[in-house]
């Protein structure tokens, strides 16, 4: 069994979830099997990094018979190359080189692509991985993800998967999130589900937050004061029982106030 299919051993003799199941189709491949690439790369474009970064990985990328098209410092150079050729969408994949800020960049990313009724497969490429990172990028729009450490064949087949409307993550991603469905629901020491009383405006900060937004945007999102989001903040994390982003994003998956 390879390392991205260990993640999803589960139990000694045990067999992986219907959810995890699809995690795992999705990480190890899809309609490409393992050493088998795709029979040509879709062309690619660059958006955000650093210098050194991008530089790095179109010359990469090149090297394995990967076109990089394009290379933009941010989201805005993308937007704009989109409102003269609307038609390139068709053409070619999207990585994302995530450094400081990654949280603006995809909702940047995703309202860009929104506002112009545009459709691109994303790849995020992220320096180091974060459950926040993971999901925020998911329901950013992106298609795959995978981290600087990841072997070069992992990114190729990351953009080919992503071109394909397939979904790919690292193993190291996708561990991560089959392990968060799979203790979905599970009874606490007691023996019973955890049960949380949050109100209507409780879970539209907690649903803001999982997506990756700090409290200042919070509050801007919904009218209020920064001391009033941190307020709540504070009631959250005690009726929830935690005492982090990371833990706050777990419950409410568990919970399901958010999705995957």
């Amino acid at each position: 069994m390879n390392a991205q299919s260990d993640a999803f051993a589960g139990d000694a003799g045990g067999k992986p979830s219907r959810q995890e199941q699809s995690f795992l189709s999705a990480s190890t491949g899809g309609e490409f099997p393992a050493g088998q690439p795709s029979p040509s790369h879709p062309p690619v474009c660059l958006v955000g990094g650093m210098s050194i970064v991008y530089q790095g990985i179109r010359l990469l990328l090149e090297s394995l018979g990967v076109p990089v098209v394009e290379q933009y410092a941010g989201e805005q150079g993308l937007a704009e190359a989109l409102r003269k050729t609307p038609d390139r969408k068709a053409q070619e994949a999207v990585l994302i080189l995530t450094g400081e800020g990654p949280f603006q960049a995809f909702h940047n990313i995703r309202h860009l692509l929104g506002g112009l009724g545009e459709y691109l497969p994303l790849v995020v490429v992220c320096d180091k991985l974060s459950r926040g990172h993971v999901y925020t990028a998911l329901r950013s729009g992106a298609r795959a993800y995978v981290t600087l450490d990841a072997a070069p064949e992992e990114l190729t087949r990351a953009i080919d998967m992503a071109a394909h409307d397939k979904v790919y993550l690292s193993s190291e991603a996708a561990e991560l999130v089959a392990s968060d469905i799979s203790t979905a629901g599970r009874p606490g020491p007691d023996g019973k589900l955890p049960t949380v009383e949050l109100s209507p405006r409780e879970v539209e900060i907690v649903q803001l937050l999982c997506e990756g937004h700090i409290s200042r945007e919070v509050a801007r999102h919904l009218h209020i004061s920064s001391k009033t989001v941190g307020n709540h903040r504070y009631n959250i994390y005690k009726k929830c029982g935690v005492d982090n982003i990371a833990g706050l994003i777990r419950h409410a998956i568990h919970r399901g106030l958010v999705s995957v």
